[in-house]
């Protein structure tokens, strides 16, 4: 029996409610792995393994003589993934069979016993270490870590053929344990690793809030080195944040050494990001936007950039293999936008410091293809040194050359299916944009009920003591030329809640759930605290479960709701990740 229901308004986070769980509920749930994981022995091992999943924990049985040498004896729980990731687990238990009984995570180029690999692990009675094979057939390697043992948080990150290890006791402050250049192809396994040391005796391990990350660019998107500067680039995208570390001499002259991340694009169009910070391998190192006529150094191009110490700059090269010319366009400032709009031949650059209102930085006749590329270009201006950049943010628009476009627009919040107690204040927002002009406004709509009204970005409006009911809610846009766009509706609902203290919790899983969330975590806040500003008064890691069918997420609390004192609180999911967190609305809830 449900007890209270409420949304999250995250974009992570989508239903959060508070439950009273059947006491009698099936031992057995989720007797088999998840759907993206298989599991078996690598090399000849002389006692078969198993692994089991439930409830958010994966549980392993494994003989195998090593993780060691020149080949490997071990229970693998894996999946196959391209590209870079972050692979990251908690050990809770790893039984001793050995003292060098392990178990942790890695990644591995392939499936047979001598594969390259790498692999960050705890022991039984012999602390952490990041161990690795750097290539096919040849001798193990090992790097110390924390002599600690299980329970404790292992990790590894894939960035190209580099693979760092790290290790944490709380899964949010990591130590780097150590790094290593492993011959590994775009595709490779990684998961769960488990050996008892002992071919004779099995052993077992348990891991929860595992979670297999992707790192690299969106799909529609590429990002290479332009004009083979001396250091190798790497690129790592999760949640919209783009972290980049490049080199290159410069985006100037007659040829340009930088990296680009981009996709391809006819007609007219703008492309924005927004610059969180960028590191000074020199005064002109610099990130920003570009369109490309081509991939080669010397082709024509357009930059809006902003410098590490030299402001923003408007950077573009005229004829292939001609000279670059610049336009300045004020002092350096993070976080900070950059923008270039194309209309037929003709470039414009714009800057701002929050992505509404823009300054121009100048524009320029450059006779460019109908068929171009657009992205980020980054260059340290160094040819021995990286440069950080890290932006957000990026968007590209078509322009529609037949006249006025009609603005488009989407609900941000809450989401749909959003279930609200009666008295509860509901926070609509929205985003919207316009291609050949500017948003007048925004009204949001419960049914034919205008509920508000806002004219500025970001565009939200505030339902107060939203009535019993279930609604269907949207968004429409005005542009200043008159013209309209709504979003699609979402339906939420506004009910009372049901009395009685909560004994766990159910939730609707992430939209990243497969991709960027780690796990899930209970938060409880003091009676009247805004817990997006205040802090948790406890805390219970849930895992990471598997959602039903239906994408909901149930878990059984009682124990740790029967420890808080008699009063009065709120709670909220928040769904964890390698980057941070992102949490839903509050629930009052009284014990």
């Amino acid at each position: 029996m449900r007890n209270c229901r409420a949304i999250g308004r995250s974009a992570v986070v989508a239903i959060m409610c508070l439950a009273a769980l059947a006491s009698s509920s099936k031992e057995g749930y989720g007797q088999t792995l998840p759907s993206a994981w298989a599991s078996r022995d690598i090399g000849g091992v002389a006692l078969a393994g198993s692994a089991d999943y439930k409830r958010g924990t994966f549980t392993i049985t494994a003989s195998g003589a090593d993780i060691w040498g020149r080949s490997d004896r071990f229970r693998f729980v894996y999946q196959r993934v391209s590209g870079d990731v972050d692979v990251i687990a908690r050990v809770d238990s790893v039984l001793q069979a050995d003292v060098w009984s392990k178990a942790g995570v890695m990644i591995r180029a392939s499936l047979a016993a001598d594969s390259a690999h790498a692999l960050t692990l705890v022991s039984a009675a012999k602390g952490m270490a990041f161990q690795r094979r750097p290539a096919t057939g040849t001798l193990s390697v090992s790097t110390a870590g924390p002599t600690a043992a299980a329970p404790r948080w292992v990790r590894v990150t894939r960035l190209g053929t580099t693979v760092h290890s790290y290790a944490s006791k709380d899964g949010f402050v990591w130590k780097e344990v150590g790094s290593d250049t492993i011959s590994l192809q775009a595709t490779a396994y990684v998961g769960l690793a488990v050996t008892s040391h002992d071919a004779g005796t099995l052993t077992t391990a348990t891991a929860s809030h595992v979670a297999v990350v992707p790192l690299s660019v969106p799909p529609a998107q590429k990002a290479i080195d332009i004009g083979a500067p001396a250091l190798e680039s790497s690129v790592t995208h999760s949640n919209g944040i783009y972290d980049v570390h490049a080199a290159g001499l410069d985006i100037w002259g007659t040829s340009d050494q930088f990296n680009y991340i981009y996709q391809p694009i006819s007609g007219d169009f703008e492309v924005s990001v927004r610059v969180d910070s960028l590191g000074k391998a020199s005064g002109w190192s610099k990130t920003g936007v570009m369109v490309r006529e081509t991939l080669a150094a010397r082709a024509r191009q357009a930059s809006a950039l902003v410098s590490a110490a030299n402001g923003f700059v408007f950077q573009r090269r005229i004829d292939p293999g001609g000279y670059s010319v610049s336009t300045t366009g004020g002092p350096t400032a993070f976080p900070g936008w950059v923008k270039l709009v194309r209309r037929g031949d003709v470039f414009e650059a714009f800057r701002s410091a929050d992505g509404v209102k823009w300054a121009a930085m100048g524009s320029d006749a450059i006779p460019m293809q109908d068929a171009v590329y657009v992205g980020i270009a980054t260059t340290s201006h160094n040819d021995t040194l990286r440069t950080e950049a890290v932006l957000r943010n990026f968007s590209v628009v078509r322009h529609d050359p037949t006249g006025n476009q009609p603005p488009t627009v989407a609900l941000t919040a809450p989401l749909d299916g959003a279930v609200f107690a009666t008295g509860t204040n509901v926070t609509l927002a929205a985003s919207a944009r316009d291609a050949d002009g500017t948003i007048a406004r925004v009204d949001f709509f419960a049914g034919t009920q205008l509920i508000g009204s806002d004219s500025d970005a970001p565009y939200t409006t505030t339902w107060r003591s939203a009535p019993a009911g279930t609604y269907k809610v949207r968004a429409v846009a005005y542009d200043d030329a008159g013209a309209s766009g709504s979003s699609g509706s979402i339906t939420i609902t506004v009910e009372s809640p049901t009395s009685g203290p909560p004994t766990g919790v159910t939730f609707h899983k992430s939209a990243d759930h497969d991709t960027l969330v780690i796990g899930y975590e209970l938060r409880i806040f003091a009676s009247g605290a805004d817990p997006d500003r205040a802090a948790p008064l406890v805390r219970s890691r849930m895992g990471k479960p598997v959602p039903d069918a239906n994408g909901n997420i149930t878990v059984d609390e009682s124990s740790f709701f029967r420890s808080l004192p008699a009063g009065s609180y709120i709670a909220t999911v928040a769904a964890i990740g390698a980057r941070g967190s992102s949490q839903s609305a509050g629930v009052p809830f009284t014990m």
